[in-house]
């Protein structure tokens, strides 16, 4: 499939529904452990970022360094898609892409148990 096609994970979510998107067990799993470990880091980062949101160091005395702080600090916090607003898009991408993995990994658990339950069913276990 194109990049055109996978323009969220939504779509990547359906795309495994429908089984034209395939990982190896192991390799969902890995997958949907990293994203977990991202979005720590992101909110780690988030948490950091709003010390942004205020700034020292331009000085009181000139207006210029008055409105130049002001401007920074929008840049980091409460701004036209600030630097936190950022963090926060990406963080819900990343746990789409978590979710996303883990649906990959309970789809493989759910396809081992009806194997393991109809060869079981067919007779004496293997």
């Amino acid at each position: 499939m194109s990049e055109q096609n996978f323009d969220s994970w939504a779509t990547v979510g359906a795309a495994i529904d429908g089984g034209n998107l395939y990982l190896e067990p192991a390799v969902a799993s890995r997958c949907a452990k990293r994203c977990a470990e991202f979005v720590a880091r992101l909110q780690e980062i988030r948490h950091d970022a709003s010390a942004l949101g205020k700034m020292d160091g331009f000085g009181g005395l000139l207006q210029s360094g008055v409105t130049l702080a002001a401007k920074f600090e929008k840049k980091a916090v409460g701004g036209d898609y600030s630097m936190d607003q950022a963090i926060a898009d990406h963080m819900r991408i990343v746990e789409d892409m978590q979710r996303t993995f883990e649906k990959i990994e309970a789809m493989y658990s759910a396809s081992e148990e009806r194997g393991t339950a109809g060869i079981n069913s067919a007779g004496s276990p293997l």
